[in-house]
């Protein structure tokens, strides 16, 4: 059942944000902002409630007329009460521009043929644009007449308070630029939309002191204001505002840091003085420091680079900079001609050729190669290495922490925020890692708290049913040695082992290794380097793989149709699916099923189809042959007219199983496109009409997939004989 939100849930909303500020926040406010709360907690429900529904508006122009709810029956009392109190006002006749742009295309054209209110009679057409009749109303409008007091009255100006953005500010940690975030994390938590902790019994202050508050409000409003900005003096003003901020602490500088490196990108080709300015401020910025090498060597200054280049690689900020140091002093003044990434690529002795139907998925196709070679493979990338970390620490990093977290929406460990997890808990981290002995009391560690802490909401890893089968796989075939080694490194220096990990990993027998997929033109990344360099010292294996495209004559297709309940997903169902497979234009295999959908078959659909209730009732359902068709369709191209169509309803299928369901595709609809322009109609059963394929019993899933195979065997010839 859907969940309903209260008619006035914003004004509960309003009241746990009043809490937690009253609560733990005081502290954090001036005097005319605890004036300001004061303020608001002593007025009326029903003014209240107006209050908060224009400041959960984005326009600043609100119209009265759409402030009709039924929790406010005295709108215009409210307004009133608002207005003595100093908290709403009218627009006035200096805002009458704004407020124009704000209005209907009904509403200015009943100003247009307001005869009082136009200083001139202008020539308009009602079905000019809105654009045009707010010009129109600009220019022609008396704005000294006395009837535009009436007009202004209907209106109310959103002057969304500061003081209530910065209470917001408090408690989330951000600004979100105008669309009301705070209000939507309330609202998509009460939906059960967006998932919270539940291990925050009391929400608590994040910012210890005033002055610590106002530097992040003044930092996040400056990242906000960037946005907004469309001149170089904007810009300019901007920087000059951000430069006169002192940092603290070392979040409050990362902010300051990335946005000083956004303002250096705008102003450099207008005063690269002042932008290398900027750059100079960003303490402790590898980023910073690569972009002023690459700048002034630009700019000529090749004595400073090389000193600069030196003195990075004595004292590296972090591996990332250290490497960039090390190639750009090879490549650019000892005449090495690629960079390190480029050459590692070049350098790799692990080719693999693989089908290029798998263009759109390169780490699929080399999966599916390992797979056929018998070997075990799974996708891993990131997810496996931060879901290894985060459950080997979770205590340390979610429960037994000098830093909890603030409220339920803190979902991202403040120590890795804060970049301290070691310096502050290195006793913990050196304790926990003692504790694992073996890879086994590892593993039954990892599962202890898979099993406790399951779905638990985390911003470090996504929760899925079958992540204990890659774990297990890395702890029982890696040695315990390498495995704490990496742990270790990752609670030093996580904000640079964060990502970069490899595609895939694979076991050959008893040999373990991970494989960085590339195909041709991609390359190697910076943080892919660090995270591959970091593996290899803590004693694993790691493969860069290159692709080369070849087009595999003997690929199998396997073509696909399905009959359903109806042609959206929604509730509906699959009834029949049939499967024909093509190998070098010949069907070597035929399978088809009816499936019971266990829903009602819509009389229209029965017309169609002649599939009715009395045929599937008996028919296995979809998981009776989900094993059966996985089997079927396995290291073969997933082909179907509309292939989108019949793919997402079988994706479907085995997703309500737990189940992934991944193929490379292909759509006889696009083909034919390709192979036969300028046809009037596409549809299976028209193609079939115009080619004369051998379409008997049409939207029958059998007959269908039958028909649509023939299709795909005259496109591919007509291909073959273009291309020679």
């Amino acid at each position: 059942m859907k969940t309903q939100l209260p008619a006035k849930y914003y004004l509960s909303h309003f009241f746990e944000l009043a809490e937690f500020i009253q609560a733990q926040c005081m502290h954090l406010l001036f005097e005319e902002q605890q004036l300001f709360l004061e303020k608001l907690l002593q007025l009326d429900e029903q003014s209240l409630c107006t209050l908060l529904r224009i400041y959960s508006r984005k326009p600043k122009i609100i119209a009265l007329s759409s402030l009709n709810y039924e929790e406010i029956p005295n709108l215009h009392g409210a307004i009133f009460k608002l207005k003595q109190q100093g908290l709403v006002a009218h627009p006035n006749s200096d805002e009458l521009d704004l407020l124009l742009e704000h209005l209907t295309k009904p509403t200015l054209l009943t100003l247009l043929a307001n005869d009082e209110l136009m200083a001139t009679y202008p020539d308009y057409k009602k079905s000019a644009s809105k654009q045009r009749l707010t010009q129109l109303c600009k220019e022609h409008i008396d704005r000294n007449h006395s009837e535009l007091e009436s007009l202004l009255s209907q209106f109310v100006v959103n002057s969304r308070s500061q003081y209530y953005e910065y209470f917001e500010f408090l408690h989330s940690g951000r600004l979100s630029g105008g669309d009301i975030n705070h209000q939507n994390r309330f609202v998509m938590r009460d939906l059960g939309i967006a998932k919270v902790r539940g291990d925050v019994s009391e929400s608590i202050s994040r910012f210890q002191t005033l002055a610590e508050a106002q530097t992040h409000y003044r930092l996040n409003k400056l990242r906000m204001q960037f946005k907004e900005c469309e001149s170089e003096s904007q810009y300019q003003n901007l920087a000059q505002a951000l430069l006169a901020i002192s940092c603290e602490d070392e979040l409050a500088q990362s902010i300051k840091n990335k946005l000083l490196i956004r303002l250096y990108k705008q102003l450099k080709d207008h005063d690269l003085a002042f932008a290398f300015e900027l750059l100079e401020h960003c303490e402790g910025s590898s980023e910073a420091q690569e972009l002023a090498i690459r700048q002034r060597y630009k700019q000529g200054e090749k004595s400073w680079v090389e000193q600069k280049l030196e003195q990075v690689i004595q004292d590296p900020l972090d591996d990332g900079i250290l490497y960039f140091a090390e190639d750009f002093l090879q490549r650019k003044y000892n005449k090495q001609q690629r960079s390190r990434l480029t050459q590692m690529l070049i350098d790799t002795e692990h080719q693999l050729e693989v089908d290029d139907i798998y263009r759109g998925d390169v780490e699929q196709g080399v999966c599916e190669h390992y797979q056929q070679l018998g070997n075990t493979v799974f996708f891993t990338e990131n997810n496996l290495w931060l879901s290894f970390f985060t459950l080997a620490f979770w205590q340390e990093l979610f429960i037994e922490t000098p830093h909890p977290p603030c409220n339920e929406f803190d979902l991202y460990p403040k120590v890795l925020l804060a970049d301290c997890f070691y310096t502050e808990q290195q006793t913990q981290i050196e304790q926990k890692l003692a504790k694992f002995t073996s890879n086994e009391a590892l593993y039954k560690y990892v599962c202890k708290n898979v099993g406790q802490f399951y779905e638990a909401p985390n911003a470090m890893f996504i929760w899925h049913s079958d992540m204990l089968e890659p774990l297990e796989v890395l702890i029982k075939h890696s040695p315990l040695a390498n495995l704490k080694a990496h742990l270790l490194q990752m609670t030093k220096t996580f904000k640079q082992l964060k990502d970069g990990y490899p595609d895939l990993m694979v076991l050959k027998g008893d040999k373990l290794t991970f494989e960085e997929v590339k195909a041709p033109g991609d390359k190697l990344r910076r943080n892919q380097l660090v995270s591959i360099e970091v593996l290899k010292q803590h004693g694993f294996a790691v493969n860069i793989v290159a692709v080369n495209w070849f087009n595999d004559p003997n690929r199998i297709y396997s073509v696909v149709d399905i009959e359903t309940t109806g042609g959206v997903q929604g509730n509906n169902k699959i009834t029949e699916i049939a499967v024909v497979q093509l190998q070098a234009g010949e069907v070597i295999k035929q399978w088809a099923s009816l499936i019971n959908p266990e829903r009602s078959i819509p009389a229209f659909i029965t017309k169609l189809t002649g599939i009715n209730a009395a045929m599937v009732r008996d028919a296995p359902r979809f998981e009776e042959v989900a094993d059966t068709l996985r089997s079927l369709l396995k290291g073969s191209v997933f082909v179907a007219h509309n292939v989108n169509f019949d793919y997402s309803f079988i994706r479907k299928e085995y997703a309500a199983l737990g189940q992934g369901f991944k193929m490379p595709k292909l759509c006889t609809v696009v083909e034919s496109r390709k192979a036969f322009p300028k046809l009037k109609s596409y549809s299976l059963g028209n193609l079939a009409a115009h080619f004369e394929l051998n379409l008997t019993n049409h939207h029958r899933a059998l007959a269908d997939a039958t028909a649509t195979a023939e299709l795909l065997n005259l496109i591919q010839q007509t291909q073959s004989k273009k291309a020679s």
